[in-house]
């Protein structure tokens, strides 16, 4: 394992019953990294990237944070929560808390930050979004975009080493793609470590370190947007882009 490398993962398998969801895959993330899953849906994407976070529990195979298994039995599944965080597809915030004490929660809880340390830090990075007036705001009175961009500073405000996000775009209206986009790709730009899981093709060529194509619960084919777009030779993957570019 290269020294840079944040997650690292060998012969992950998750079956639900009878169905193998995930089956056998082998994946390195990188410190800096914006590493896009795409591929059809019911592939196993979305799958893959819960077992990540250990919202699904594996049931083959090991995860490694910095060389350490966090399947492990002795391993804190809350700390390396907190060093790897989550943007889901419906934003799960929590409506009854302000836009505010929805993004101090979790550094106050875990005792990373005193009140004053993390509202401070969260008055910062909704003032870089534009949205330091809805401090106050509950989610919903929020609109989607909104509520997205809040759940991104929310996993942003735990200093995390990656973040991996579950289709961050499928519930938003489209005129509200854009402004989440635009904060995904300005974080990108800024070297942090990201596992995206998408249908946002275009903004996957445009945006990602590399590529991770899913079929049927294996990755098929991988590579850099330049080569993965342009000189692809898999014939299953020029199917599919045949079909969405």
């Amino acid at each position: 394992m290269a020294e840079d490398t944040v997650l690292e993962v060998r012969g992950l398998v998750k079956r639900f019953g009878a169905h193998t969801a995930v089956d056998g895959v082998d994946a390195e993330i990188r410190r800096g990294e914006a590493v896009f899953v795409i591929g059809p849906s019911g592939s196993g994407k979305s799958t893959f990237l819960r077992c990540l976070n250990l919202l699904e529990r594996p049931d083959g195979g090991d995860i490694r944070f910095h060389g350490e298994s966090v399947l492990a039995r002795r391993a804190d599944v809350n700390r390396y929560r907190a060093r790897v965080g989550m943007v889901f597809q419906h934003f799960n915030l929590f409506p009854h808390l302000t836009v505010l004490r929805n993004i101090t929660l979790a550094p106050m809880l875990i005792g990373r930050q005193s009140r004053a340390e993390a509202e401070a830090k969260a008055m910062a990075l909704l003032g870089r979004i534009g949205l330091a007036d809805r401090r106050d705001a509950y989610p919903p009175q929020l609109s989607g975009g909104q509520k997205q961009r809040i759940a991104i500073v929310r996993a942003l405000a735990m200093a995390p080493d990656a973040i991996l996000f579950d289709e961050p775009t499928s519930a938003l209206d489209p005129e509200m793609v854009g402004e989440v986009l635009a904060l995904m790709k300005e974080l990108a730009g800024e070297g942090l470590t990201m596992v995206v899981v998408t249908h946002e093709i275009a903004f996957a060529r445009e945006v990602a370190d590399r590529i991770l194509f899913m079929d049927h619960g294996r990755i098929a084919a991988e590579g850099a947007p330049e080569t993965f777009f342009g000189a692809q030779t898999n014939p299953r993957v020029r199917d599919f882009l045949s079909k969405v570019l």
